[in-house]
């Protein structure tokens, strides 16, 4: 047997995640039950309003974001239950989960090698660009676009709380590399990336595989089951535009543009330019959902 210091980064994770370690992050119980509440086919709007509507902080955070310029509501949504009818009942469970991982984790980092804000602006950054590239391609993943922007690198945040010198070591390393995207650089050195970190971590909660499979593969879209492969896509793509208009920052020095993927959605690479330009005109409404999240 392996004493824990001989232990890879990635076999320390797999272990934490099979004993459900209780030194990983949780969902508070609010998120569990709506988590729940949401994969009854029997459960309505009032039942999924009335579990959140228990946590006080929650239901304002959703109304303050609902009512962002995202959503684009002429009329203000003053209740929950009026939000779930207005946005959508799955849009609402995204806004609910997003917003508590959001809180739980932009209170506990205490290290400097990702500026946490940043990061955060860019994910949230990365669902704006999925909702374009939706409206170009005529896919519709609507509930799961703005989740899959704030969670795809939750990976790297759980780098930074529970290996920190691994993690640096891993920031550092590409800095001198220069060339070297950062999830080729944590598999070379952890074993294991930021992509496949926050999908075993969404595994243990309980979220479901239209979430966790995309993220999982969003790097590698090779290996990606084909039933995901092209919100995989949307997420890379997304992922790509955000750091081309700089909006936010991963902590990712390299960032590869995927023709064959741009192409594979039935997307031009002019398209792609036309979706950054709109992207540069989103910034201040970025700015305005991380107000609202925070």
């Amino acid at each position: 047997m392996k004493r824990d210091n001989d232990l890879s980064i990635r076999e320390k994770v797999v272990d934490l995640i099979r004993n459900k370690s209780t030194s990983l992050p949780t969902l508070p119980v609010v998120i569990n039950n709506i988590i729940i509440t949401a994969k009854n086919d029997k459960t309505t709007a009032a039942d999924l309003a009335g579990f959140i509507a228990n946590d006080q902080t929650l239901s304002a955070r959703i109304l303050k974001i609902a009512n962002s310029v995202y959503y684009g509501q002429p009329k203000e949504i003053d209740s929950i239950t009026r939000a779930i009818i207005v946005i959508g009942f799955k849009e609402i469970v995204s806004i609910a989960l997003g917003s508590e991982i959001f809180k739980t984790f932009s209170t506990k980092n205490s290290y400097n090698m990702i500026d946490m804000n940043e990061l955060w602006k860019h994910s949230i950054a990365v669902g704006f660009a999925f909702r374009h590239l939706e409206k170009k391609t005529r896919m519709s993943f609507t509930e799961s676009a703005m989740l899959s922007g704030l969670l795809h690198d939750i990976g790297k945040i759980i780098f930074i709380l529970y290996f920190p010198k691994d993690y640096e070591a891993v920031l550092e390393e590409q800095r001198r590399a220069d060339d070297v995207p950062l999830d080729v650089m944590e598999r070379k050195m952890l074993g294991i990336d930021h992509s496949e970190m926050a999908y075993l971590l969404m595994k243990q909660w309980n979220f479901p595989a239209n979430i966790n499979l995309p993220i999982r593969f969003h790097h590698n879209l090779s290996e990606c089951p084909f039933e995901h492969l092209n919100m995989a896509t949307m997420i890379n793509i997304a992922d790509y535009l955000c750091h081309r208009c700089g909006i936010g920052f991963s902590g990712n020095l390299v960032i590869e543009r995927h023709d064959s993927a741009i192409t594979g959605l039935g997307l031009s690479i002019e398209s792609i330019d036309t979706i950054v330009h709109e992207l540069e005109e989103d910034r201040p409404q970025v700015d305005g959902f991380l107000e609202a999240m925070a």
